[in-house]
């Protein structure tokens, strides 16, 4: 695999847990793929002479070590196989000095026209090129529990808010409405690709006990006494279209498997004036005790509060 990109982790990446969090894993293998795509011929000038765009259009995530503060990670990576107008790549971050690998991508790009969208075939130069960056996918880098076939795409918003009733305080249920400003959106009237529209990340999570508010995923006491956060095994975010200006979007949650120790939470966002699937999360999450900074199993009211939005007929 070739070596991509080499950064240090600043004290800015840290979350409520203490560690790198997930958006900085994903940045940086995003700026690594941009890399690697534009040895293949697919950089922002040849792009803009094809009047096309590249958009993520499925990323998956295995996070294998937590990485802290001051550590220097690289991304490696290479090409998996091409489509008539995608690639597939693998990408691993890795803490070298610990000799250790931190995350594994498997990241399909797909190339459109700029100004609909529309799909475009790759050039023939740029399926030649990837004769010389391919790789294969190892045993690490495979999904271990996330299921990489194509989901399902007949859920309905009305049908998940009907099941899910009112809201709880649980983050991943959280709903969010959107209609989309001209402000927004490129020139085109799509809303531009630098929105995170997609993942649903939080931000500003509330302290705990009089800490000083911190981004990130949020912390909880449990009535046992134990301060916990959800600590991420693996991720999948999909994108299947792209809203345009004027049109609302609503994101909503629930869990669609439940283990000991690991919930599986998917997050959808509908597009209710189209009625399209706009993308989908879905995340696998250990319990983890930040105390002992150990996995446990979740507590029992957490889980009851869980089973309660716990919807495995919609996976």
């Amino acid at each position: 695999m070739k070596l991509l990109h080499t950064s240090v982790i600043g004290a800015d990446e840290i979350d409520a847990l203490g560690h790198l969090n997930v958006r900085y894993y994903l940045s940086r293998a995003q700026t690594a793929n941009a890399a690697l795509l534009a040895q293949l011929g697919l950089g922002a000038d040849a792009l803009e002479g094809l009047g096309a765009r590249l958009i993520p259009i499925d990323s998956y995530t295995r996070y294998h070590r937590e990485q802290f503060k001051g550590a220097t990670l690289t991304v490696r990576g290479g090409v998996l196989e091409v489509g008539r107008g995608t690639v597939r790549t693998y990408l691993e971050i890795d803490n070298d000095a610990k000799g250790e690998v931190a995350a594994t991508f498997i990241l399909v790009s797909a190339l459109a026209d700029r100004a609909t969208r529309a799909p475009l075939p790759l050039p023939d130069a740029v399926i030649a090129a990837t004769a010389g960056l391919t790789t294969e996918l190892p045993p690490h880098g495979q999904p271990r529990t996330l299921d990489l076939g194509a989901p399902r795409l007949d859920v309905t918003y009305e049908a998940l808010a009907a099941r899910l009733g009112e809201e709880t305080a649980d983050p991943m249920s959280r709903r969010m409405t959107r209609t989309i400003d001209a402000e927004s959106c490129d020139a085109h009237g799509f809303l531009s690709d630098g929105e995170d529209f997609m993942f649903g990340m939080l931000r500003g999570a509330p302290p705990i006990d009089g800490e000083k508010p911190r981004w990130g995923p949020m912390t909880f006491k449990t009535d046992e006494g134990q301060h916990i956060g959800w600590a991420s095994l693996e991720t999948r975010q999909m994108r299947f279209a792209q809203p345009r200006v004027g049109e609302t979007i609503c994101s909503i949650g629930a869990d669609i498997g439940l283990a000991d120790k690991v919930r599986h939470s998917r997050r959808w966002i509908f597009n209710t004036t189209t009625g399209q699937v706009v993308s989908m999360n879905d995340n696998i999450a250990l319990a983890l005790d930040l105390d002992a900074r150990r996995p446990i199993a979740i507590p029992a009211t957490l889980r009851r509060q869980l089973e309660e939005r716990h919807l495995p007929d919609f996976a």
